[in-house]
Parts: C-alpha cells; sequence; structure tokens
C-alpha cells in the first residue's frame, strides 16, 4: 500500500524547507522545495529503501500523534505534516512544540534525504570518556563512560563492574546538556604532570570525529567536573562512583577544599575540608570522627574546589583532614 508525506518545517528568518515523499513497496520517490521553490538541482529522485527505514516509520505510530503542537513563542520553528497511508491521512503542525519522537522523525527523513538536514550535522551521536589515574601506590585506575544516543544508554565500565542504564526518549536531555558542554568546551593547554588523565572520542551526526586528551582538573578542563555532576543527575539510581578529578598543583585563590570520604565497611559519604593540594581520590586519610574527634581512617572518593557560598555547610562547622594516613594503603578496601 502506497504511503505520501509532505513536510515543511522552518522559520521567519531561516526560510522553509518541503520534502514530498512517496513510499510503494521498496522504493521511495521524493522532491525537495526551498521557500516553495522546487529545488533545480534535486527535481525528482527514486531509490531504494531498506526493510529497516520502512519499520521505523510504522514504529513513529504518526496517527497517534496530536493534530496540533504549539507555544507561547512567537517566533522560531513552526512545521506541517501530511501523512497518507491507503485511506487514512493525517494532518498535523506546530509552532515551537513537537511530539514525543520527534527527533526519531527528523533521523528517520535525514536518513532519506540527508541533503536537506533535517538534523544538525554537528549533532552529538556518541560521546565516549575514557579516564585513567595512577593511585597512590602506584597502580592505574581505568573507567570508561559512553553516551550513545542511538542505542539510549550510558554504559559505566570501571575495573571490577560494569553499569548500563537505558534512557528511552529522555536520552536526548542528556544529549542537550553534552551538546552545550562540548560545543562550549574551553581547554587550557596540556600539562603532562597531573596523576588523572582523560581521551574524549566526540561522534557527530555528519560521521566527524573529534578527540581531546587533557588532565583531567578543573584548570585543563573547566566545568567538566559539574559536567560530571550533571549525569549524575540523569541517572538517579546510579550508585557507583564516577571518576573524579584530582587537585591541581597550583593553589585555587579563595578556595576551599572539600573531600567526600567513605569510612571502611561503610557506603556513606562524609564531608571534610582540608588544605593539602596535595590530596588525591583514593588517598586513605586520618580523620577526626564524632563528639570526641576519634582518630579515624578514611578513603578520599571526591574532592572539590569552593567559594564559600558553594559549601554545603558553614565552613566552621566542617571538621578538617588531619592529614595523610602514614601506614600503608587499605589492600582489600
Amino acid at each position: 500500500m502506497a504511503k505520501q508525506i509532505k513536510f515543511t518545517v522552518g522559520g521567519f528568518f531561516g526560510g522553509y524547507k518541503t520534502v514530498e515523499i512517496s513510499i510503494a513497496g521498496d522504493a521511495a520517490s521524493y522532491k525537495i522545495l526551498r521557500n516553495g521553490l522546487l529545488d533545480v538541482e534535486k527535481k525528482f529522485s527514486t531509490v531504494k529503501v531498506s526493510t529497516a527505514w520502512l519499520d521505523e516509520l510504522d514504529a513513529l505510530k504518526i496517527f497517534a500523534w496530536q493534530e496540533n503542537y504549539s507555544s507561547d513563542v512567537s517566533d522560531g520553528t513552526q512545521w506541517q505534516l501530511t501523512f497518507k497511508d491507503g485511506e487514512k491521512i493525517y494532518r498535523g503542525h506546530g509552532s515551537n512544540a513537537y511530539p514525543e519522537n520527534w527527533e526519531r522523525f527528523l533521523d528517520w527523513l535525514d536518513a532519506l534525504v540527508p541533503e536537506m538536514e533535517f538534523v544538525n550535522r554537528e549533532r552529538l551521536e556518541k560521546v565516549t570518556l575514557d579516564y585513567s589515574r595512577e593511585s597512590a601506590i602506584g597502580y592505574t585506575i581505568s573507567e570508561q563512560l559512553t553516551l550513545d544516543r542511538r542505542e539510549k544508554i550510558l554504559t559505566l565500565d570501571k575495573h571490577n563492574s560494569s553499569h548500563r542504564y537505558d534512557f528511552g526518549a529522555d536520552i536526548d536531555k542528556l544529549f542537550d546538556a553534552a551538546q552545550i558542554f562540548f560545543d562550549n568546551l574551553e581547554r587550557n593547554d596540556f600539562r603532562k604532570d597531573s596523576p588523572a588523565q582523560i581521551k574524549i572520542e566526540l561522534v557527530r551526526h555528519d560521521g566527524s570525529i573529534e578527540n581531546i586528551d587533557a588532565n583531567y582538573t578543573e584548570r585543563d578542563l573547566p566545568g567538566l567536573t559539574q559536567f560530571v555532576n550533571a549525569l549524575k543527575g540523569f541517572v538517579t539510581d546510579l550508585t557507583a562512583e564516577m571518576f573524579t578529578p584530582v587537585p591541581d598543583d597550583t593553589p585555587a585563590q579563595g578556595k576551599y577544599i572539600l573531600c567526600k570520604v567513605q569510612f571502611k565497611g561503610s557506603y556513606k559519604h562524609y564531608t571534610y575540608r582540608t588544605d593539602d593540594e596535595t590530596l588525591a581520590v583514593g588517598d586513605t586519610v586520618d580523620v577526626p570522627v564524632g563528639k570526641n574527634n576519634d582518630v579515624n581512617q578514611a578513603r578520599i572518593v571526591e574532592i572539590g574546589y569552593f567559594d564559600e557560598y558553594e559549601t554545603p555547610f558553614p565552613v566552621d562547622r566542617i571538621k578538617k583532614i588531619i592529614g595523610k594516613h602514614v601506614a600503608s594503603a587499605w589492600d582489600n578496601y
């Protein structure tokens, strides 16, 4: 049964583009119009299409879409869609508002007519973060975090565990955050004196791949810690610790150094402060505990620099780390 689609999208300033598609069997014919005029370089094309592409159209369930999607924003993007499948016809439109599976629909169109650029060529499709750090006792800690838009998953592979989180349609929100961060990333010169490094691979919609090698510190990659913490917010049931930057070897002027520590046999984290910028995640430290400030040992699991107004508690109420534990590191912590 033949299917027909007419789709127009655009805005007042950027103009409008239209594609008209006719599908019969495993062949699709289409023509392109820009601002109502037929594209003279692409008047009419017929191509063979895959079963998977046809199945994706059915999976969109366009007949279940509303007829009107609109927001209070007057400018921006407007669209119209007419979809005919046999005797059934869907007619819908919108202004700065879209069906839930809108991105999947644009991906489907883009697979047939990539020259129309329904999807931003620079859109991130996959992000891989490879983190490595030399521990205080000389072995290498390695972790890998992967975001995959097509698979709709986040995976975190650690030395002795692997974690997978399925996002479904919410993957687009996660990638929106990733797009903003990496498109605006400002990095400083790479210095090879940090115990923690990160290798970043960015795969974009046009197939291009960008690689970034850097120290994993706020001074080398400003905002990276905030981005990783934002990822934690998306994964509400994440129990595994994500990699954390180590302190820089240069003082953070006017900043307080706060450390989250974990005691042996406990899963809870407790906040202490320190003036020692040589401490690193994974170090075992002596800390005061309880009303009597008994000395106990704990492992540092996170370090951050904060202005006074950013600290989770008043600074004078946060106990200070006594110092690095002088005994050997816990073998089976």
